[in-house]
């Protein structure tokens, strides 16, 4: 719509009669309203029309054509309503399928611009259906800024308090017609324009990524997905996640991506049920213009094409018994490894899928670090969204706890993974030796003739007596390890043995991956191929079998065994993603079972090459959290790590990129391989600091690093702004004045902006909305909020002014003495440690300054009258390790609470990290926790720590365990004045960088 500008004459304006413009040319002006083409006319009959009043039926043209449309439109959506309605998986209408012409479009959108140019009366409003066309014309034309904004340049007139008609119309659309609702994160946070954007189907700016996306997953395409809209658009969104924020947003929809992808993959020559042919050919024409796009699609509708020609047939009347526990592709592998014992490992999934599908459980794999089940460490924040994490097991881990389990996640979360994270049932875990050192599990634990196997199981069980069984040690607490030297023959004595500890000897029959090597195969009984890959398998039986019975999820096919062989190949396609059981029964004479096995087969989707590189390439790049924003990367809220072959030296690129993906800014540096956190945290303020980045920082909406050496490989990590509802823009006048802006894409008239100056740090100063805000000197922090979204941002300061003002003193005020007070003050500490960074220097040293004067307000607050003196010599004090005797003797007067700040003063020294100081600090607390009635609450000594050093990162706790540790410890301050001790005492003996780190 925004390139579309109908003509002038397709809607007549008011005019007065014998005014010279309803003289010029009138016909043109109305004549087309009554449907027919007037030239024709004699002249009496042009003098009969144009003596008519003109003013009345000027008046009443814009009324009767808005009914027009409406009526047609109705018509129109009714039909399709009842057509969409005998599919068999129900599919929306959406209002963008209006199936107008060109020249019946502009005449609707220039309709619609009269009657709101002429104020958008209740008269107007009964005839609704153009309008929802017109906004979903918009929706489709939406790049991602701000909608109205744009909306409202394209229709002169609109006026903000019609916004809500907007979502009325298109709620009554859904409701009369069957029309699409808006689902998903984006549909909460943007009520209103969620529906526009909906119906606009696939907005343009959105296509290339569904095209690109659709083509990498057409190996994973089958018949069943493609007849199941719902199913594909789950399976596209679990796959989205190295996409950008703004696609990931939109397949947060499935329902909607998977009709709009099934309709896409249905091609030229096969009409699709879900979207009108109009609608997806005019999709499809605007993708095409970009060759690269136009190549993914044909290329996915061709792979859709050769799928739906594969069409299984199950035999009538047989059924196949599912397996009591069938394995995921979720699930850890085990496996062992031999130093002076043999080691249990555990290899940890790649959760990223799982994530993407659930988006709650996304956030949480990304900020939360997880436990696993007798491991001996914890996998760090994000480390379960990137393959080849591994941990080795202290204790065997106990099968009625759940294996993974994330640190203060929310318990559906905890569900999930307990659910989707599963190891093998007991009581004995049987592994394959696979060479010199390497055991990995066999999950069917079935044992072949002339094979050695590792049997695992608890201290208290008693190994099967048999004569090739020895007990080798193995250094996991809680379980004992037997080798297993299967003979070549095995008696039935000894297979019995086996049986009746749930291993079963295979010795008439083999069932083997052949052909294209499996991408995972346990030399046993587990098999994984990727999808798109045909399923290649071998029978292999010292029997001679008449035929074979084969049985797939429910599916039953009878397989000829080739006569005079020994081993039958036959191939599997069209499996989907997912696990399956494939069972075998070989048949004599009159199908008389004569011995059976199973393979379990796995089909995992293709993955492309991810950001970061992989597990075993040359270098590889990890980001903690996950897939950092740009403002987290920038403002040292992410870290990287990059790994590669120790002192190598590597090319680092950083690029940052425009609204439209073109380069702004372009940074080199060389490194040093591997970089570990501390090494980015220097390299990434040095970038920080340089002009061309800072010039370019603000204008950035994504930034590409690209690490690389030739001969060892590359990696690389895209971190975006990201779609935020409000946003902070700012630009610097021919003066050096600082000019913010907000950018407001949110729906409502809710938004409000307050501004906080570094001089009153925690004091909210209204600013009218839409108002530029011109900073002083020293900055300030913007915070803008519109129900549920909210934008921060500290203002630049102008150096050389600032050169010249006095130091920085913030007032905070200590008046209050309740917890709810010193909850404010640490949701100002919040408010400022948050908020987003420009690139310059003098804000962080600022941010700093406002955030120590917060921390000893509340410091003030909680430590009584003799802290007090403390806090203000703090403020003053060149170096605070002249106050550690006066801070140690204002601890406490007891005997208790003077060996507490003894214990603190002799550790200091000791506790200059941040482990080490919640460690040693835990336990010289623990005692006077226990006599405060907080010895059996968790994690105290952490929330003491934080709050006496850093309080602002409280607010990622549970509001009401905020509530009652404050309440806590304001009854008990020999608690905070102990943590505030050990706090500035280790900041007054480390260095800046180990300040940083700490607490």
């Amino acid at each position: 719509m925004g390139d579309r500008e109908p003509r002038s004459p397709s809607v007549p304006r008011r005019r007065e009669p014998g005014s010279a413009e309803s003289s010029c040319r009138s016909g043109e002006s109305w004549g087309n309203v009554g449907g027919f083409d007037h030239t024709d006319m004699d002249t009496a009959e042009r003098d009969m029309w144009e003596g008519a009043s003109m003013s009345e039926v000027a008046s009443s043209t814009v009324d009767e054509l808005l009914e027009h449309l409406h009526a047609r439109l109705d018509t129109h959506f009714s039909r399709m309503r009842d057509e969409r309605a005998l599919l068999e998986v129900a599919a929306p209408v959406f209002a963008l399928e209006h199936e107008l012409s060109a020249e019946d479009l502009d005449l609707l959108i220039a309709t619609v611009r009269t009657v709101v140019a002429e104020g958008l009366g209740s008269r107007h409003r009964r005839w609704w259906l153009p309008f929802v066309v017109y906004a979903a014309e918009a929706g489709y034309d939406y790049v991602g800024d701000e909608y109205w904004r744009s909306f409202e340049q394209r229709t002169p007139g609109w006026r903000s308090e019609h916004r809500a008609l907007i979502k009325s119309w298109f709620t009554k659309f859904a409701a009369a017609y069957g029309g699409a609702v808006p689902t998903g994160a984006f549909a909460a946070a943007f009520t209103i324009i969620a529906w526009p954007i909906t119906h606009g189907v696939l907005p343009t700016y959105l296509q290339r990524q569904l095209a690109q996306l659709l083509y990498e997953f057409s190996a994973a395409l089958t018949s069943d997905l493609l007849d199941n809209p719902p199913a594909l658009g789950l399976r596209l969104a679990q796959r989205a996640a190295s996409y950008t924020e703004r696609f990931r947003i939109f397949c947060e929809n499935t329902t909607l991506v998977g009709q709009v992808a099934a309709a896409l993959l249905s091609g030229h020559d096969s009409p699709s049920p879900y979207l009108l042919n109009s609608t997806l050919e005019r999709i499809v024409t605007d993708l095409s213009k970009e060759q690269q796009a136009h190549h993914w699609l044909r290329t996915a509708q061709r792979s859709a094409h050769r799928a739906r020609g594969f069409r299984p047939t199950a035999t009538q009347g047989q059924t196949a018994s599912a397996p009591h526990t069938q394995p995921r592709a979720t699930d850890p592998r085990l496996y062992l490894r031999l130093g002076d014992q043999w080691n249990a490992h555990a290899e940890l999934p790649d959760l990223t899928p799982l994530g993407a599908g659930l988006p709650d459980v996304f956030r949480q794999l990304r900020v939360s670090r997880a436990f696993v089940n007798g491991a001996d460490r914890h996998v760090p924040p994000s480390g379960l969204l990137y393959p080849g994490q591994s941990v080795q097991f202290a204790t065997w881990p106990r099968t009625d706890q759940a294996f993974l389990r994330l640190d203060r996640a929310q318990a559906e979360t905890n569900r999930i993974l307990a659910d989707q994270c599963v190891i093998t049932p007991g009581p004995w875990w049987l592994f394959r030796r696979q060479g010199a050192g390497l055991a990995t599990e066999v999950k069917g634990k079935l044992v072949r003739p002339g094979h050695r196997y590792l049997l695992i199981g608890a201290n208290s069980l008693t190994p099967p007596t048999v004569p090739w069984i020895a007990e080798v040690g193995i250094n996991v607490e809680g379980v004992r390890g037997y080798e297993l030297t299967v003979p070549e023959q095995v008696s039935e004595k000894d297979a019995a043995a086996l049986t009746a500890g749930g291993i079963a000897v295979l010795t008439h029959v083999a069932i083997r991956p052949v052909g294209i090597v499996a991408s995972a195969w346990d030399g046993e009984g587990e098999a994984e191929w990727v999808a798109g890959e045909p399923a290649i398998l071998g029978i292999r039986s010292e029997l001679a079998p008449q035929r074979c019975r084969l049985t797939i999820g429910g599916d039953v096919y009878f397989l000829d065994w080739p006569a005079g062989q020994a081993e039958l190949l036959f191939s599997l396609q069209g499996l989907s993603v997912g696990t399956h059981v494939a069972s075998v029964s070989l048949l004599g004479d009159d199908d008389r079972p004569m011995t059976v096995g199973s393979l379990v087969i796995t089909i995992r989707d293709p993955q492309i090459r991810p950001e970061g590189a992989s597990v075993g390439e040359g270098i590889r790049l990890l980001a903690t959290p996950a897939r950092p924003t740009l403002s987290e990367l920038w403002d040292e809220r992410a870290q990287l790590v990059i790994d590669g072959p120790a002192g190598a030296e590597a090319d680092i690129e950083v690029s940052l990129r425009g609204e439209h993906g073109q380069s702004i800014a372009d940074l080199r540096r060389s490194i040093d391989l591997p970089l570990d956190e501390e090494a980015w945290t220097t390299l990434a303020k040095a970038i920080r600091r340089d002009h061309r980045f800072s010039d370019a920082y603000d204008d950035a909406e994504s930034c590409v690093i690209t690490v690389a050496r030739a001969g060892v490989g590359f990696a690389t990590l895209t971190c975006e702004r990201g779609f935020q509802p409000l946003r902070w823009r700012f630009a610097r006048s021919h003066e050096g004045h600082v000019h913010a802006r907000l950018v407001d894409r949110t729906d409502g008239d809710a938004t409000t902006v307050e501004f906080y100056d570094v001089q009153s740090p925690t004091a909210a100063v209204p600013r009218p909305v839409g108002a530029d805000i011109i900073a002083p000197t020293r900055g300030g922090l913007v915070v803008a909020r519109a129900g549920d979204a909210s934008a921060s941002l500290i203002l630049p300061t102008e150096p050389n002014a600032l050169l010249q003002e006095p130091a920085l003193c913030p007032a905070v005020p200590t008046a209050g003495r309740t917890s709810t007070d010193v909850r404010q003050l640490v949701d100002a500490h919040a408010r400022w440690l948050n908020a987003e960074l420009p690139a310059d220097a003098f804000v962080v040293y600022q941010q700093q300054v406002i955030g120590d004067a917060i921390a000893r307000a509340i410091g003030t607050i909680i430590g009584g009258s003799h802290w007090v003196a403390i806090e203000r010599k703090v403020a003053r004090a060149q170096d605070v390790a002249d106050l550690l005797a006066e801070m140690q003797q204002a601890v406490g007067i007891s005997t208790s609470h003077k060996d507490l700040a003894t214990a603190i003063a002799y550790s200091l020294y000791k506790w200059l990290s941040a482990g080490s100081l919640l460690r040693g600090f835990d336990t010289v607390i623990a005692p006077h926790l226990a006599s405060s009635g907080l010895g059996d609450h968790p994690a105290v000594s952490r929330f003491l720590l934080m709050l006496a050093g850093r309080p602002g990162h409280l607010l990622q706790w549970p509001k009401d365990e905020i509530t009652f540790l404050l309440e806590q410890v304001m009854q008990t301050p020999v608690l905070y004045r102990a943590a505030r001790f050990a706090v500035l005492g280790t900041r007054a003996l480390n260095d800046a960088d180990g300040v940083e780190r700490s607490f």
